[in-house]
């Protein structure tokens, strides 16, 4: 459905993940979210169910390009809620607009018994025109439906002509929302279809995500003065944008200071700890392996997230759970600030949850370090030897038994709910691991919580 040159920018973006020229999570989000802005705004879109199966279908394909960057399957799903959003919207306008013909219908003779016999059912208290089920309308929702069948029964033409051909003329089909049938049916023709009248809207709601994305930093750090106190120490890991903007906002109405972790093997906390002190804030560099015998000095752990789990749990840069641990053994706040595009619909123990990421061992140890050319050089030796006592075993393969060196240099950790005191978000409030799933139904709509139905064969078989 979409164009060979919007394909082709898909593709181009999806190798950029693939060889890793696109660097955080943020610039992930942008880049998905532009995307689908593109698709959208396309001219070829004009119902709604084809708009969900084409963003579903490109988000699919970007998400598989770097499966470890969650964002992307966060930036697919909240465009397919504001799809949703804007086709429930439609749903209510065309029931108002239903029970609005039946109550003119009312007037009519010959329509009274019926009508005010509907009106009475609609003027119950537990009465709703939302087409979600709740434990509020869960009993009413069937009186609900055989209402509005009725009312649209019950129309005269006139009351037909008064809504524009939008109550009677078609009956809501499956999912809540009226048919596509007859735009079908123009193209089977050989007609133009007519465009979704809430396409505009759709591509609205994208242009506010995308603005949120770029506010991102200073929506988070406009709240520092309400976490960070007067004389407070304040710990944190390696270097990090959001934090880093964070306590500079809070310097500016509070003084405090800032123990700063190496954050080995890449060093950027003395990055970190650099701005800092130019910011001029007080700032202490530590190695790593100190950061227990730090927290009994420090007030707060102030940290950031790869992703957000559905169970309150978050990837973290690699470290962090022991400044985790070392927080709970201390009874010292961990607050975690993190985007709220980053929270994710999948559990830890989910099939599609790649925990890590590995980075060039270099980083660890350089290639030209000594240690690494010993495990070589024996090697080496060892079949010149065997060759010189024409002993042909070598090419099978060399004995187990000789030295071997491997450097492992792993990006994230993983932190669980019960070690994490807050969340701080760009969405102007601060909530509690528990909380989450508040949070996931006000962002996504439970049918997008799975994109996949590979990964839900997987969870359920």
């Amino acid at each position: 459905m979409a164009s060979q040159p919007f394909n082709e920018r898909v593709e181009a973006f999806c190798r950029r993940l693939t060889d890793r020229r696109i660097d955080g999570s943020l610039a992930a989000a942008k880049g998905t979210a532009e995307l689908l802005r593109q698709l959208i705004t396309s001219s070829r879109l004009n119902t709604p169910e084809v708009m969900l199966a084409e963003v579903k279908r490109v988000g699919l394909r970007i998400q598989a390009a770097k499966p470890i960057e969650l964002v992307i399957g966060n930036i697919v799903r909240r465009v397919l809620h504001i799809i949703r959003e804007e086709m429930e919207a439609e749903q209510e306008e065309q029931d108002d607009d239903l029970l609005a013909g039946a109550a003119a219908g009312a007037h009519t003779p010959g329509g009274g018994d019926s009508v005010g016999g509907l009106s009475k059912a609609f003027r119950h208290p537990g009465a709703t025109s939302s087409r979600t089920l709740s434990l509020h309308n869960l009993l009413d929702q069937g009186a609900m439906d055989e209402a509005l069948a009725s009312a649209a029964a019950s129309l005269s033409p006139q009351s037909s002509a008064q809504l524009g051909g939008r109550g009677a003329a078609a009956s809501p089909g499956p999912g809540g929302r009226r048919s596509s049938l007859d735009e079908k049916e123009k193209e089977r023709r050989g007609g133009k279809a007519a465009q979704w009248d809430r396409k505009q809207e759709v591509i609205d709601g994208l242009n506010d995500l995308i603005q949120e994305l770029k506010d991102i930093d200073e929506a988070i750090a406009s709240q520092a003065a309400e976490h960070i106190h007067a004389n407070e120490v304040i710990l944190v890991w390696g270097y990090s944008r959001t934090v880093l903007a964070f306590l500079r906002r809070a310097a500016e109405k509070r003084n405090f200071e800032v123990v700063v972790t190496e954050g080995a093997p890449t060093y950027q906390g003395q990055q970190m700890a650099r701005e800092l002190a130019a910011a001029g804030i007080r700032a202490t560099l530590i190695a790593d392996s100190a950061v227990f015998a730090m927290m009994a000095r420090v007030n707060k752990v102030v940290a950031t997230a790869q992703a957000l789990l559905a169970n309150g749990g978050v990837m973290a840069p690699v470290g962090m759970h022991i400044a985790a641990m070392a927080a709970k053994r201390h009874s010292v706040p961990f607050v975690v600030l993190c985007g709220i595009y980053k929270l994710s619909t999948l559990f830890p123990h989910n099939p599609a949850v790649n925990f890590n990421d590995f980075k060039d061992p270099e980083d660890v140890l350089p290639l030209t370090h000594e240690a690494v050319g010993i495990p070589r050089r024996i090697a080496e030796e060892t079949v010149a030897r065997m060759q010189a006592e024409g002993d042909e075993s070598w090419k099978l393969g060399l004995p187990s038994s000789l030295p071997q060196l491997t450097i492992v240099n792993p990006s994230y950790d993983y932190v669980p709910p019960e070690l994490i005191s807050l969340f701080v978000t760009d969405q102007g409030h601060g909530f509690m691991p528990s909380y989450v799933y508040r949070q996931l139904t006000e962002f996504y709509h439970r049918q997008d919580f799975i994109l996949d139905k590979r990964q839900l064969d997987q969870l359920i078989g």
